[in-house]
């Protein structure tokens, strides 16, 4: 028993120090800042993550130009998997065939012409797939809204 209690004892008084220590927590990293770059409108765009206004930019200027509100890509949601927001209504759509399902969304807003590009799994390594997608994705919701827009404004095609 005593050889015990002298084994708790030596182990208390070791890790004593230990427990007995303030944790200071690390500073984290400073977050790279997001792009901004103005457009011809005056507006700007900001791409949240390094390097993707570099992917995506041109296309955004398309889609601020068009009135698209928003564009959610999100992998897995179907033929809901692509979600597109303007003032003449919602468009929703699958992924197009070929192009890997990689998650972004483009909000366009206040003030007039400017927009954010969003892309939480975007690196380096898998900016072509990024590339591909906006490429593909982008057009397409713009067809739809002015689908939408001719519907909504009676002229219907």
């Amino acid at each position: 028993m005593r050889n015990l209690q002298v084994a708790v004892l030596v182990a208390a008084l070791v890790a004593a120090p230990v427990f007995a220590q303030t944790a200071v927590p690390a500073s984290p990293a400073p977050a790279a800042a997001p792009a901004v770059v103005k457009t011809p409108a005056g507006g700007t765009i900001k791409a949240v993550q390094p390097g993707l206004f570099e992917v995506a930019g041109p296309r955004v200027n398309d889609v601020v130009a068009a009135g698209i509100q928003k564009i959610s890509a999100t992998p897995g949601k179907g033929l809901r998997s692509i979600a597109v927001h303007s003032p003449w209504g919602e468009s929703y759509f699958g992924w197009p065939k070929n192009v890997k399902p990689v998650p972004f969304t483009i909000t366009t807003g206040k003030p007039a012409g400017s927009a954010t590009i969003s892309a939480p799994g975007f690196t380096k390594e898998n900016a072509a797939d990024y590339k591909a997608a906006i490429e593909a994705i982008v057009p397409f919701a713009i067809a739809r809204t002015n689908d939408n827009k001719s519907w909504m404004q009676g002229s219907g095609r």
